[in-house]
């Protein structure tokens, strides 16, 4: 019983804690964090690193890992930015799920990701989605293709004079519409 109360009141004292803000990060030159947890059963305390942050100097995180109480990790992220602030690639390793992702991410020169690649663990890629935008700079289209370049899917999107989003098509790689989302917009 006891340690179901200290349990419940470590899990409302983490989810009702925050970290800083990348606002705050970036004002206060904050480079990492590291987070420790201290549980206590039967009045013994236990003391672990429970997780901790990279930030790079504008605040963005760079490096996350969650780790158990024994000390291995549970969960790690990385990420990499470009000098205008966009992310070029990211990490993702889960222990419990035994995940380990890498994608990367291209942008045109306004800015608008045109391209992500997902690899697999061997560094291979798994899936590839190409983002297409108008004119007004409003994104059209998305295709997402496997390994070997074969279409999965494409999303069409179309938007309303207002230039916002009325229309999402999906098609399957045989081309057919597999689904289709519409929006209205009510007006004051």
């Amino acid at each position: 019983m006891n340690r179901i109360i200290i349990l419940t009141v470590s899990l409302i004292m983490v989810l009702s804690t925050s970290g800083q803000s990348k606002k705050e990060r970036k004002k206060d030159k904050i480079k990492s964090t590291t987070e420790f947890e201290t549980t206590f059963i039967n009045g013994v305390s236990t003391t672990y690193k429970s997780s901790f942050e990279e930030y790079e100097k504008s605040g963005k995180v760079l490096t996350k890992i969650e780790f158990s109480p024994e000390g291995s990790i549970l969960t790690k992220e990385t990420a990499k930015y470009d000098q205008s602030g966009n992310k070029t690639e990211e990490t993702q390793y889960d222990a419990a799920k035994k995940k380990n992702v890498k994608k990367t991410y291209k942008y045109n020169a306004f800015k608008d990701k045109t391209e992500e690649v997902e690899y697999g663990l061997s560094g291979t890629v798994v899936k590839k989605i190409v983002f297409s935008y108008n004119a007004d700079g409003i994104k059209t289209t998305e295709v997402v293709t496997d390994a070997a370049g074969n279409v999965i899917k494409k999303m069409v999107y179309t938007y309303n004079p207002k230039k916002l989003k009325t229309n999402k098509q999906t098609f399957n790689n045989t081309n057919a519409l597999e689904e289709e989302k519409k929006w209205e917009y009510e007006y004051y």
